[in-house]
């Protein structure tokens, strides 16, 4: 059973001020959370239901700390309108620009403000195969509840940093072409 801290630490989430604080974000879906399981992103905890942990025991990471909850619980901590089948609470992980390979594609986002738009642009940059996307500082958050729903599982395969993009484009390699699109 789900405790009222454990709950209220779960609501607070849903604010950015919140996830800044505690470092952490959430992921909901059972597509989406065993994407989790390979990638650079540290799960803390997941709340599911009982059918989801026995479809995906053996998958589950053995430190990750795993909650059954009911479909009620489920309910009261999800930031979905129908909630799925299982929540997890995930630690931002530290990004680092010096990790970008300029051999390749990399798409710069400027002001993007609707989470939903961010959510769809990563998923498309995972299908093209970019794996770098650099954002502005005043982009919206890649761990707003909507752009990890609208990404749908592409944000453990595609980098996203925040920088001051003036400092970032007049850093970059000599030589390198740069194209841009309003």
């Amino acid at each position: 059973m789900i405790s009222k801290n454990q709950i209220k630490h779960i609501a607070s989430l849903k604010l950015p001020k919140f996830r800044n604080e505690y470092n952490e974000f959430l992921v909901e879906g059972e597509k989406m959370v065993p994407e989790l399981f390979n990638s650079i992103f540290k799960i803390k905890q997941i709340f599911a239901l009982e059918d989801w942990i026995s479809a995906n025991q053996k998958m589950i990471p053995g430190n990750v700390e795993l909650e059954k909850v009911s479909p009620k619980e489920l309910g009261r901590i999800s930031t979905l309108k129908t909630p799925n089948k299982v929540l997890a609470v995930v630690s931002i992980p530290e990004t680092d620009l010096t990790s970008i390979k300029y051999n390749r594609l990399i798409l710069v986002l400027d002001k993007l403000q609707d989470p939903g738009n961010l959510g769809t642009i990563i998923r498309t940059a995972d299908w093209f195969g970019i794996k770098d996307i650099i954002c502005s500082e005043d982009t919206v958050s890649l761990y707003n509840p909507k752009v990890i729903q609208s990404a749908m599982g592409s944000i453990t395969r595609v980098n996203i940093h925040y920088t001051a993009l003036k400092d970032f484009l007049k850093n970059i390699p000599k030589g390198l072409p740069v194209y841009g699109s309003l």
